[in-house]
């Protein structure tokens, strides 16, 4: 079966105490579902059950279509995507569902591949290091930062629309390190679920890798959160062996993985 919301909100409050079953990915719903305010077959929330299994749906331009659920009713959501043309696009969930669906759209001729396998990881603890070179970001940084994320996302290999005036909300909460005037490291904090905050966008120019400035920053942040009280998480590209091991480094365990499946 399939039920049909008619805006992120209402799907949300019909599902929150189902999504919260995994927190970590409770919250791109959470922060998706107020942007949908009417839906259509380019931006839609729907949830596929039956008496055992749910699966919850949700895609809300220019964000990945996000999924949460049991991979037994992958079939049922393909067959009505495709047979009521709804669009497809690249999907973000964890990679037990993902693997599921890929087969599900292979099945139907839509070719999807796993483009990045992460890893989520979380830390509890500050770790012992000078991080006094690091600073936060000033407003005037934005015609620096935003280069820096663009070059982040191709390292990634993530087709994720950038907005400038988003990045520029939040630009108050990056921390960086500069060299000769110039940021050539950086890594940003953020709100995630009641109990942690979020470290992303590390990124450091490559004439600078090698140098220990991202474990510097990314140690920076860390302790920044556990100081205002919070876990400290993050995702890793599980194909970037330096990345892992700066951040094991630090503390940070494996909880769960997730991917970004994306369109042949």
């Amino acid at each position: 079966m399939i039920k049909i919301y008619q805006n992120g909100e209402e799907f949300y409050n019909d599902n929150k105490d189902f999504l919260l079953q995994n927190k970590h990915i409770e919250a791109f719903f959470r922060l998706d579902s107020p942007l949908l305010k009417e839906v259509n077959k380019e931006e839609y929330a729907l949830k596929v059950y039956d008496d055992v299994h749910t699966l919850a749906v949700l895609l809300k331009e220019p964000y990945n279509l996000l999924l949460y659920g049991d991979k037994e009713l992958t079939n049922e959501l393909v067959d009505f995507l495709v047979d009521n043309n709804y669009k497809i696009k690249n999907y973000l969930c964890d990679t037990v569902l993902g693997d599921e669906l890929l087969k599900s759209f292979n099945k139907k001729g839509i070719p999807f591949v796993l483009s990045i396998g992460m890893d989520f990881m979380d830390a509890h603890n500050k770790y012992p290091i000078d991080t006094s070179i690091v600073e936060p970001a000033k407003e005037e940084d934005l015609e620096e930062i935003f280069p820096l994320i663009v070059a982040f996302y191709k390292d990634c290999g993530l087709n994720d629309a950038i907005l400038k005036d988003k990045i520029k909300e939040r630009l108050l909460d990056f921390r960086v390190i500069r060299k000769d005037g110039h940021i050539i490291s950086m890594a940003k904090l953020g709100s995630w679920t009641p109990e942690e905050m979020k470290v992303s966008y590390v990124y450091t120019k490559d004439e600078y890798r090698g140098m220990g400035y991202a474990k510097i920053v990314v140690a920076h942040v860390l302790n920044e959160i556990i100081d205002r009280g919070y876990i400290a998480t993050l995702n890793v590209d599980q194909k970037n062996p330096i990345s892992y091991h700066i951040y094991s480094s630090l503390g940070f365990k494996k909880i769960f993985s997730q991917g970004v499946y994306v369109k042949k």
